[in-house]
């Protein structure tokens, strides 16, 4: 309401609309807030933050396209935006265009060396690509900067799995269990690597925890 009543004084501040879209936005009027960024765009082309968040916006419109496209032109004028190189990373790895995703990965750790969700999506778009070891590079990153990210434990764990480093998995598996015990996919998983390793009793404990958190999950039955 607020940001309205500027604009109705000042139609033509960036701001006002640029921040209005944020909040409808926020408010999941996406169509709405896709609007008042291309209002803010309008009056200043150059306004890097409104083209990365319209993108955001078309992103989650599933307008992957116009999204890449809002990303492009965000770093043709803040070339060093860590974010619209993830994010452009993003909308490329569900394209599939995984090689160009990666590259849009690697630019935004260029940028935030730190930046542990770029390198989880690397290691993603890398164990695609059939690049296990450097899928397991990246996972031991984002871990390196925040150790208790249970999605990165579980996703090196897979990684080694493929790879056959089964004991390496399995500490990885309980490492994401150390921090989220509720975590069925990681129990599952424990319980593949143990079944391969032979350790069949340990396997059926895993499974049952599983069962015991999510007692539908057809899989953990099965398996």
């Amino acid at each position: 309401e607020s940001y309205r009543k500027a604009l109705a004084v000042k139609p033509d501040s960036a701001a006002a609309h640029y921040n209005l879209g944020n909040v409808l936005h926020k408010q999941g009027k996406l169509d709405e807030a896709v609007a008042s960024y291309r209002k803010a765009l309008a009056i200043n082309p150059d306004y890097a933050e409104a083209h990365s968040d319209l993108g955001n916006a078309l992103h989650k419109l599933g307008k992957l396209d116009e999204a890449a496209e809002s990303y492009c032109k965000a770093l043709a004028v803040k070339p060093d935006s860590a974010a619209a190189h993830y994010n452009l990373g993003n909308v490329l790895h569900k394209q599939g265009k995984l090689d160009e995703a990666v590259a849009s990965y690697r630019k935004a750790l260029a940028v935030k060396p730190d930046y542990t969700g770029a390198h989880i999506n690397l290691g993603n778009a890398l164990k695609e690509l059939g690049c296990l070891d450097e899928a397991v590079a990246s996972y031991r990153k984002a871990l390196a900067v925040k150790p208790d990210y249970t999605e990165a434990h579980i996703n090196l764990g897979n990684a080694l799995r493929e790879l056959g480093c089964l004991d390496e998995a399995v500490a990885s598996y309980r490492k994401a269990l150390a921090i989220n015990p509720d975590y069925t996919e990681a129990h599952i998983n424990l319980g593949n690597a143990l079944r391969k390793l032979g350790c069949l009793d340990e396997a059926v404990a895993s499974y049952r925890k599983a069962i015991v958190i999510k007692p539908d999950f057809a899989e953990a039955h099965s398996n």
